[in-house]
């Protein structure tokens, strides 16, 4: 079995306010989010967007030979800048139902895709289905790469969230790669009931219920931890909408849902080749 490759950057880690000053992940904020100014507009989702980036780049997955699949994919920008630069992009969804139906992409994603991309894109390369991430309708090995940010946290139970990871790890050819950008709590508060006020996992949990189920293999082990600076403009989610410390929406990356604070982290695995 070959050993996993040393990567040039730590992927498998938290949204940390220290990730703006490196001018690469700058650089792909701007390529995904050219209308924004990176070191300005701080956020946890453009961090999200830069880390799939970087990571596909360095692993040489942004060509021509390569299939990818976007599960949970919505209308997110990150689809449509991998359809410029790859030779396949199929991004699933249950466009049009669920809690999500209307919130992020309905319908309009599935009948013309074209009307959701803010830039043209080679339309032959995008294939937009609905699907149920617990039930992938491919065969195994059928993709290159598997990306879903910011949206297994959404796909129910336990139970559910296992499903769907497995299914991640079975349509991966074997050498293939797979990010996920998800939630993760960074201070759980004991009286906040675990995935119910708050759609984020522990540590234990992204193991156990994404990670593991996978199958595949962890390319970095995660680093967890976070510099205090991250935390200057904590964000609460209210009934009302969100309030800041400061006032500001930006910087945008620790969100306090009751009594509990989570970010965006990231993870990147393989699918061991025998």
């Amino acid at each position: 079995m070959e050993l996993p490759q040393t990567l040039s950057r730590q992927y498998a880690k938290l949204c940390d306010i220290r990730d703006f000053e490196d001018p690469g992940l700058l650089e792909a904020v701007r390529s995904v989010l050219p209308e924004r100014d990176p070191a300005t507009h701080v956020e946890r989702k453009a961090w999200e967007f830069a880390m799939v980036a970087l990571f596909l780049e360095e692993v040489g997955r942004l060509s021509q030979g390569t299939e990818l699949l976007s599960v949970g994919a919505g209308n997110e920008r990150i689809v449509f800048w991998l359809a410029r630069r790859v030779g396949r992009v199929v991004a699933t969804d249950i466009y049009g139902e669920g809690s999500f139906a209307e919130r992020e992409a309905g319908r309009a994603m599935l009948e013309d895709p074209r009307s959701q991309s803010p830039w043209p894109y080679p339309e032959e390369r995008l294939e937009v289905m609905r699907m149920d991430a617990r039930e992938l309708e491919f065969e195994d090995a059928s993709f290159d790469c598997v990306v879903t940010v910011s949206s297994i946290e959404h796909f129910g139970s336990p139970t559910d969230t296992a499903r769907a990871a497995a299914e991640i790890g079975r349509v991966l050819r074997p050498g293939g790669h797979a990010v996920i950008a998800t939630d993760l709590l960074v201070r759980r508060h004991p009286l906040d009931r675990y995935r119910a006020s708050v759609e984020a996992f522990t540590e234990r949990g992204l193991r156990r219920q994404v990670i593991e189920p996978t199958g595949l293999s962890e390319l970095q082990p995660l680093d967890a931890t976070v510099s205090p600076g991250s935390f200057d403009n904590l964000t609460r989610q209210t009934k009302q909408g969100l309030i800041s410390r400061s006032g500001e929406y930006f910087p945008h990356l620790m969100v306090q849902v009751g009594r509990s604070v989570h970010t965006s982290a990231c993870v990147v695995l393989e699918k061991p080749r025998a």
